[in-house]
């Protein structure tokens, strides 16, 4: 989770380009030794590394050209002899003598990418190769948040004064095609990369318009985009309402800043906290501790990793506490609520610190390093520990399942079922009555969270 998981275009992720530089067997072989050494280490499991190259040498056969039968049986018979080899060394030249088949240049550069990434892909979801231009800083693009929603790009929303909002792209538009290349199956991350480029060109890009009878095509020109901040913070009454969009590195000292700037607003004290979670992916594991140390007490248990490496395997907790523990918080999530952020609620659930409101979230409950790889070929982002709650509980699959349920459709709610004997029924019926009478287009997790603390 180190790394968020909804991209902005402000800081995304590059599309893989061949490197220019030649490659010979020396450079394939140390990068293929390196992956495999790397994983063999640190991934959260451990993994047989013979198993790794034949995935390797099975993603080779989807390359152009090579779908004839004499490849086939080489790649058969080199997968064979990786069942037989002693040791990475030997494996790493059992799969370079096939990429080096491939023409050195562009088609050995892809052929080594596939390797990789076939690799990778036989590990789990989060675990993925890195290119070198996804490491770089970002060159220009449309300044647009997106997410995959039910299978479709989805934009999140422009950014204020992007090329994206000028081009009048809004929340909820689908990007059905970039410059005809069709979205639907492409990762998030190739998706940004297809966004970004040089300064003044435009994508072309193809739009579903919620409520639209036809698509649209929408030109924006690419410019320098600047990352919003992570944290945005409003007033309701004496309540304070702060959003936290990511966990990134200037994430703990705005929420700080946020927090003061609030309790000066209220006058005295704060009457209450709504920290809105929602569309919140991750980022920074040390943030996320930091971020929940924030309103629990001084030496609280937020959670334990559980890696193969001393790094990974140890307690994550809260040590720099700022919000009075006598000010009541509700948290909002949803499904796109995700690793440090459900390390946040499921921590601040777990001790009573806060109520949870809104729907069960992503389950994204892995932390991802990011390992270097030789010769300038990218890294591997690497899935390294596994996060377990407060309580015990394992965050991966499970998720966090908040005590009021709302319904994002709908605006309905319910009660969690283990909760619902017990739950103050008061504030119960005060949070039917609000949510029955919410007028038309109201939020109704953001109205439930603050009749809450009514």
């Amino acid at each position: 989770m180190r790394r968020s998981a909804i991209a902005l275009f402000a800081a995304g992720l590059a599309a893989w380009t061949a490197p220019a530089s030649a490659q010979p067997r020396e450079q394939v072989e140390g990068t293929l030794t390196a992956a495999l050494t790397q994983l063999l280490n640190q991934y959260v499991d451990p993994v047989d590394t013979r198993a790794l190259a034949m995935h390797g040498l099975r993603a080779l056969p989807a390359l152009p050209g090579e779908a004839d039968a004499a490849r086939k049986a080489a790649i058969d018979q080199a997968v064979t002899a990786e069942g037989l080899a002693a040791d990475i060394p030997e494996q790493s030249r059992i799969l370079a003598d096939q990429i080096l088949r491939f023409a050195d240049g562009p088609p050995r550069a892809a052929a080594l990418n596939a390797a990789l990434r076939g690799m990778m892909a036989s590990l789990d979801a989060y675990s993925r190769v890195a290119t070198a231009a996804e490491l770089a800083p970002p060159p220009a693009s449309v300044g647009l948040e997106l997410s995959i929603q039910n299978g479709a790009l989805t934009v999140m929303r422009p950014l204020p004064g992007g090329p994206g909002e000028r081009a009048g792209l809004r929340k909820g538009d689908v990007l059905t095609d970039i410059d005809g290349r069709a979205t639907a199956g492409l990762p998030l991350s190739e998706a940004v990369a297809l966004l970004r480029g040089a300064t003044g060109t435009r994508p072309t890009l193809r739009i579903q318009r919620p409520g639209a009878p036809d698509l649209l095509t929408v030109q924006p020109v690419r410019g320098p985009v600047q990352a919003p901040p992570s944290v945005r913070w409003d007033m309701n009454g004496a309540v304070a309402v702060v959003t936290l969009a990511a966990f990134d590195s200037k994430t703990d000292s705005q929420l700080r800043a946020a927090l003061d700037a609030a309790a000066a607003r209220a006058g005295s004290r704060l009457g209450g906290l709504v920290l809105d979670l929602r569309g919140n992916a991750g980022g920074l594991l040390d943030v996320a501790e930091q971020v929940a140390g924030v309103m629990l007490r001084k030496g609280s248990r937020i959670g334990n990793l559980y890696g193969r490496t001393p790094a990974d395997s140890r307690a994550l907790v809260a040590r720099d506490s700022l919000l009075p523990h006598d000010v009541p918080v509700v948290v909002i999530v949803d499904r796109r609520t995700g690793a440090g952020a459900e390390i946040v609620a499921a921590a601040l659930q777990d001790h009573g610190r806060a109520l949870v409101i809104g729907e069960k979230t992503a389950g994204a409950g892995t932390i991802q390093t990011v390992l270097p790889l030789p010769a300038n070929e990218g890294a591997l982002v690497v899935t390294s520990a596994r996060v377990h709650r407060a309580n015990g509980a394992r965050l991966e699959g499970a998720g966090v399942t908040p005590q009021l349920l709302i319904d994002a459709a709908t605006g309905k709610m319910s009660l969690r079922a283990d909760v619902a004997a017990d739950f103050n029924a008061d504030m119960a019926e005060r949070l039917r009555a609000a949510l029955a009478s919410a007028p038309a287009n109201s939020d109704p997790a953001l109205l439930a969270a603050l009749t809450a603390l009514k």
